[in-house]
């Protein structure tokens, strides 16, 4: 054990960097593996978790409503009531993920999860259907926003989006494989063993979520202080020292000032704006996408197959968006590009009755939501110091920008059918906010930025390693915003 620590300890930071600056072959080595067993695996939960989450709206294309005997608002209230779990729990979970070990934490969350979408199968009524959409709210927090946080416990800033967009783009390959597994289940398995298709769709996709969470305790490792044999003795020193680059030094599981100092923090405020844009479209067009379709003029199965190029071709630019946001370190730019992607949407729906048209339009929505999960965590992630700080900024943007998902749940009444003018007019204008606040937020960062560098000069690189930034976390004089 004693040559073990002597082996680790005689590794240095030249170690980790060469001295031309290239990344070291003992650092490439452990980020292959880092790529290799943590993104795979967690976007795998993810993929499980998004079509859990959001298949009623294709069980509502089947017999839900009518054998449920749902009446007046009580669909509404049991997509809303998801939210008000999901917001309950958000910052507790964020604090809880460090604390309780992140293997443990997200695998009992996540086996949790897969009961609760389970029990939807077998409901009769309104109250078991919004008892369960409830504690789907809750055990999200864990095994969903939980994870941008326990990623940052393991990857630089520059490295941040992309496998943030790996993870959250595993939601938009959701939307695509629940468009066919619905299509599948809802046109083969009606009346079979006598349960009605959705109570199959559900069922069918909430058991290798509870697999998945068992796996998991195996799977996910926690910190790089406690890996295990995975890593080498060399592998697990850098891994230490790149966390401590990044000024992840602090050992506190919660610090009280880092947590006050979240709460009033413009950055945050600024990215919940952005993220309350984004809510907004995001929780509408996944639950009623399918519906949006169907009210095009297709029938209910078709529409569940042309719901899926929409989210392929998301997915495709989730992941170019944020890789180049990672090679620039630019994150406002990318934001309001795809804001505008969105925005232009919108426009295609509103403007026309054609079905082309209007169908391009619900593909550029997709592309216009999803890349901006991704480029604001990792923007948030980016710019706050402290893993207390950065959880509770993490979870205060998912939370409150959450609530304002409980009204995308809402917009989309069938009296407004087919063309849901009010609906796409909201989506359109809270988007239009993100792009402005993205703006705005970039704009007040770069001017601190030139403060700091006239006060204290140009800093020589990023690094913060070896710095003491107790007390003063993101407002260290080395420390420069992420834009």
């Amino acid at each position: 054990m004693r040559q073990r620590e002597k082996s680790i300890s005689s590794i240095s930071l030249e170690d980790v960097v060469c001295s031309h600056g290239s990344v070291s072959s003992t650092e490439r080595r452990l980020l292959r593996k880092l790529d290799f067993r943590l993104i795979p695996w967690l976007s795998v939960l993810f993929l499980l978790l998004s079509i859990d989450k959001n298949n009623i709206g294709n069980a509502r294309l089947g017999t839900l409503e009518k054998d449920l005997n749902l009446i007046g608002n009580e669909y509404y209230t049991a997509l809303t009531i998801f939210f008000i779990g999901f917001v309950l729990f958000h910052i507790p979970s964020n604090l809880l993920v460090k604390r309780l070990r992140p293997s443990r934490w997200i695998s009992c969350t996540m086996i949790l999860w897969g009961v609760c979408s389970l029990g939807q199968a077998f409901t009769h009524n309104a109250a078991g259907l919004i008892a369960c959409r409830f504690f789907l709210g809750v055990f999200e927090t864990g095994a969903g926003p939980s994870a941008p946080l326990f990623l940052s416990f393991w990857y630089q800033r520059d490295e941040l989006a992309t496998r943030v967009a790996i993870y959250f783009g595993s939601a938009t390959a959701a939307g695509a494989f629940a468009g066919a597994i619905a299509y599948g289940v809802l046109g083969t398995l009606e009346g079979a063993h006598g349960l009605a298709g959705w109570r199959w769709l559900f069922i069918i996709e909430a058991l290798p979520t509870i697999v998945f969470g068992f796996l998991s305790f195996i799977m996910l490792p926690d910190t790089p202080e406690t890996a295990g044999k995975w890593l080498t003795p060399e592998e697990k020193q850098v891994a230490i020292e790149r966390i401590q680059r990044g000024g992840n030094t602090d050992e506190k599981s919660f610090d009280k000032k880092q947590f006050v100092a979240a709460l009033i923090d413009y950055k945050v405020w600024f990215s919940v704006v952005i993220y309350i844009g984004l809510n907004i479209a995001l929780a509408s067009f996944s639950i009623f996408l399918p519906t949006i379709i169907r009210d095009m003029g297709f029938d209910s199965l078709k529409a569940q197959l042309l719901s899926i190029p929409p989210y392929i071709a998301a997915a495709c630019l989730v992941f170019v968006v944020s890789w180049n946001s990672d090679r620039t370190l630019q994150r406002a730019y990318h934001i309001v590009v795809v804001c505008v992607i969105g925005v232009l949407g919108y426009v295609f729906l509103l403007a026309t009755t054609k079905v082309g048209l209007r169908y391009t339009g619900a593909v550029l929505v997709a592309c216009g939501t999803f890349p901006i999960i991704p480029l604001t965590l990792t923007w948030v992630s980016n710019n706050q110091l402290g893993h207390t700080k950065r959880g509770v900024a993490m979870a205060m943007t998912g939370m409150i920008a959450q609530c304002f998902s409980i009204l995308g749940a809402q917009i989309y009444r069938a009296e407004d059918g087919p063309r849901y003018i009010k609906g796409h007019t909201i989506c359109l204008i809270f988007l239009s906010l993100a792009a402005c606040s993205a703006c705005t937020l970039r704009a007040l960062l770069a001017r601190e930025n030139r403060k700091r560098d006239e006060l204290y000069g140009v800093p020589e690189s990023s690094d913060m390693f070896g710095l003491n930034i107790e007390d003063l976390y993101d407002k260290h004089p080395q420390f420069r915003y992420a834009l």
